[in-house]
């Protein structure tokens, strides 16, 4: 229960579903999310890394072949969340038992 807390929160914070959006056809530096939304990098790299911490996406490091810089790569996560009034409940703290979707 305590996962899909963190996955709604991190998704209701600004910006945190255009950055999805942004590396739903592939995998993106966080410097280029950045250029694309708009968005300082600082900003853009906080909610990559509360992006990840939720299980939604994941940051691997790598070198940059044209630069020889570190650079850090986004990838979307394969994942679904899934809502029902039942668990609604259980997030907000009541006694219905039922069954907790989230792959």
């Amino acid at each position: 229960m305590e996962g899909l807390r963190k996955q709604l929160r991190v998704l209701s914070k600004r910006h945190s579903m255009e950055v999805l959006r942004s590396i739903i056809e592939g995998p993106k530096y966080i410097s280029q999310i950045s250029e694309e939304m708009g968005i300082p990098f600082a900003t853009a790299q906080q909610r990559v890394m509360e992006l990840e911490r939720a299980g939604l996406v994941e940051v691997v490091d790598r070198v940059d072949e044209a630069s020889k810089r570190a650079v850090r790569m986004v990838r979307l996560l394969n994942f679904r969340v899934e809502l029902s009034p039942r668990i609604i409940s259980q997030l907000m703290g009541g006694r219905t038992e039922g069954e907790l979707r989230v792959s």
